[in-house]
């Protein structure tokens, strides 16, 4: 069984609407306006980045969202806004950001990447190795000296001071 990609979530729930509002203009008398011919391009859009460039669809349809929620498009047939007499936003669209940001948490992490804990593991051993060789030959007063809180050395040099003072009291 495949993996369900939960990200394309909000891009089926706005062509849904999209459908929706359809419908209803074909069985009543409204016409589509600029907003929802913007919609329709910006779907059709969207639809044809997430399946071709992953990353540039996440970018785009955060632009297209981000839109609706001031209202320049709408996916709807009706507008509805919260706010005052001239500037509302859409509360159609915040949720729909919302959701599109909890469930592209991947995307947002290549986007935004954190220190990865393991890489960062690997690159303060071999820093520490490197201390510990410059070290070894100093004396219990200087590694006290590099060792102790307020200097000037970094962590991992400290923590090496202490290793060896450990072992050289120990001896």
């Amino acid at each position: 069984m495949k993996n369900l990609k939960l990200d394309i979530i909000p891009l089926v729930v706005s062509i849904l609407i999209l459908l929706i509002g359809f419908g209803v203009c074909l069985t009543s008398n409204f016409v589509f306006g600029y907003r929802q011919y913007i919609a329709i391009i910006s779907l059709i859009i969207a639809t044809s980045l997430y399946f071709k460039k992953k990353k540039v669809y996440f970018i785009f349809f955060a632009i297209v969202l981000t839109l609706g929620i001031f209202g320049v498009l709408d996916f709807y047939y009706k507008t509805y806004r919260v706010g005052f007499v001239q500037f509302g936003i859409n509360p159609v669209y915040v949720g729909l950001l919302i959701l599109f940001f909890a469930l592209s948490k991947n995307q947002i992490n290549k986007f935004f990447p954190e220190k990865n804990g393991k890489q960062k593991k690997v690159l303060d051993k071999d820093l520490m190795n490197s201390f510990e060789s410059k070290f070894k030959s100093k004396t219990a007063r200087q590694l006290k000296d590099i060792a102790d809180v307020n200097s000037k050395f970094t962590d991992e040099a400290k923590e090496v001071a202490r290793v060896i003072l450990k072992k050289k009291n120990n001896l």
